[in-house]
C-alpha cells in the first residue's frame, strides 16, 4: 500500500499552493495595521480590558455594536505570540491556516457527494478564487466566517449521513456558538437548519437538546456579561443600523451612509441628544431602526425592488457596484464565471430527484440570501455563500464524470 495515494497528494498540492500564494501576496496586498472597529476593540480590550468601541469625557461604553469573536480572536493571538512577532502578521498568517483548513474540510465535503477528480478541481478552484486569497491577508472576519461555515456544513452532512455521534454533536454545537458570536445573522440560519435537520432526518430530542446547550453554553458567557453590564440577553445590538444602512434614501445594493441619509428623519439631531451612558449602543441602533421602518413603510414597492436586486446581485454579481476596485478582472471575472456556471447548474439540478444534502444546500443558500438581502450586500460576502455554489455546480457537473477513479 502507498503511503499517500494520488489524491491525497493533489490535496495537499492544493493547500501547498493556497499557503504560497497567500504569503506571497501578503507583502503586497496585506493589511499592515489594525484599524477601524478592531483596532478600536483590540486595543480599550488589551489596555483597558473592556471590550468598548465608544468613549465620552474618557469613559469607555461597554460595546454591543459588534459580535465579539473576531476582537477576541485578534487577543487571543497577541496573547499566545512571542513578544518580538508583529501582530498583524501574526493574525494574518493564522489566518492563512485557517484558509488552508477550510480547504481541507471542502475536500471532504465534496467527498462525501462526489468522485475524488470533481472534488479536487473543485478545492483548486476554491482555493486559488482571486476573492478568497485577497480575505484572508485582510483584518477582516470573513476569513473566520469561511472556516466556521465550512466546519459547520461538514459537521451537518455528517448528520445528514446519519453519522451523529455525541462528538458530531458537541463539536457542532460548539461551532454553532462560535458563529454566532461571530454573526448576529447565523443565529436565524443555525435555528433553522435545527428545523430541517429534525423533519427531515428525524433526529430525536436529546441529540437536538445537546445541540442547543452547547451552543448555548458557548455564547452564555458573553451572554452573561451583556446582562451584568446593561441588564438585557443579547449578543449585538447593530440590526437597526445595518437594516438603515440598507434602507435608506440613498441605499444601494452596498448600502449607503450619506450625508442626506443622516439628515432624514432628523438622525444626526437624535443621535447629538443621546444620552453619554451604558445604553448608548442600545439608544443609538432604536433611532436608525425607527428611521429605517418608517422609510420601508413609506416605500415598500422601492423596499422590495431594493431587496430583489440584493438577492440577485449576492447570487450573481453587482452589476452597479461601487467599491474600488470590484471591476478588476482578477475580481469581475471569476465572479461573472461562477455566476454563469451556477445559473446553469441550478437549472438543471431543479430537473434531477434531490438528496437531502442537496436540498439542504438549496435551503441554507436562499435562506442565507434572503437573510442578507433585507440589510447590505458587500462584496466580501460572497465567499459566505461562494462554497454552496460550487457544490451545487458539482452536482450538475457529475454528469461527465459517472465513471469515478
Amino acid at each position: 500500500m502507498k503511503f499517500i495515494n494520488k489524491y491525497s497528494y493533489n490535496i495537499f498540492i492544493a493547500i501547498s499552493i493556497s499557503i504560497i500564494l497567500r504569503l506571497i501576496f501578503l507583502s503586497t496586498y496585506g493589511d499592515f495595521s489594525l484599524e477601524n472597529e478592531w483596532g478600536t476593540l483590540y486595543k480599550n480590550l488589551k489596555t483597558h480590558g473592556v471590550l468598548a468601541f465608544r468613549s465620552f469625557e474618557g469613559n469607555l461604553i461597554p460595546s454591543v455594536y459588534m459580535p465579539p469573536l473576531y476582537a477576541y480572536f485578534i487577543f487571543f493571538i497577541d496573547y499566545l505570540k512571542p513578544n518580538k512577532f508583529d501582530l498583524v502578521n501574526s493574525i494574518l498568517v493564522i489566518q492563512i491556516l485557517l484558509s488552508s483548513i477550510s480547504i481541507y474540510y471542502f475536500n471532504k465535503i465534496n467527498l462525501m457527494m462526489f468522485n475524488k477528480k470533481i472534488s479536487i478541481i473543485s478545492s483548486y478552484f476554491f482555493s486559488l478564487f482571486p476573492l478568497n486569497i485577497y480575505a484572508s491577508i485582510q483584518i477582516s472576519s470573513i476569513s473566520l466566517q469561511i472556516f466556521l461555515s465550512i466546519i459547520f456544513l461538514y459537521l451537518i452532512f455528517q448528520i445528514l449521513s446519519n453519522i451523529n455521534n455525541l462528538k458530531i454533536l458537541i463539536l457542532l454545537g460548539f461551532i454553532s456558538g462560535l458563529t454566532i458570536l461571530l454573526r448576529g445573522e447565523f443565529v436565524v440560519i443555525f435555528i433553522f437548519t435545527i428545523i430541517f435537520i429534525f423533519f427531515v432526518k428525524k433526529i430525536n430530542i436529546p441529540n437536538l437538546i445537546i445541540i442547543f446547550l452547547i451552543s448555548l453554553l458557548t455564547v452564555s458567557p458573553y451572554l452573561i456579561r451583556n446582562y451584568i453590564t446593561f441588564e438585557k440577553i443579547t449578543i449585538t445590538k447593530s440590526f437597526g443600523y445595518n437594516l438603515w444602512k440598507g434602507n435608506n434614501i440613498d441605499a444601494t445594493v452596498e448600502g449607503s451612509e450619506s450625508i442626506n441619509a443622516f439628515e432624514k428623519h432628523n438622525i444626526d439631531e437624535k443621535l447629538n441628544a443621546l444620552e453619554k451612558n451604558k445604553l448608548y449602543d442600545f439608544n443609538y441602533d432604536k433611532i436608525f431602526l425607527e428611521s429605517s421602518l418608517k422609510f420601508i413603510e413609506d416605500n415598500p414597492v422601492l423596499f422590495f425592488e431594493r431587496y430583489l436586486k440584493k438577492f440577485l446581485s449576492f447570487i450573481f454579481f453587482n452589476i452597479n457596484s461601487n467599491y474600488p476596485n470590484y471591476y478588476s478582472i482578477l475580481n469581475i471575472i471569476p465572479l461573472i464565471f461562477v455566476s454563469f456556471i451556477f445559473f446553469i447548474s441550478f437549472y438543471k439540478i431543479i430537473k434531477i430527484k434531490k438528496s437531502v444534502l442537496l436540498k439542504y444546500l438549496l435551503f441554507n443558500l436562499f435562506l442565507t440570501v434572503a437573510i442578507f438581502s433585507v440589510f447590505f450586500i458587500l462584496p466580501r460576502y460572497k465567499l459566505i455563500i461562494l462554497p454552496i455554489q460550487l457544490i451545487i455546480i458539482n452536482f450538475w457537473l457529475n454528469k461527465y464524470f459517472k465513471k469515478g477513479v
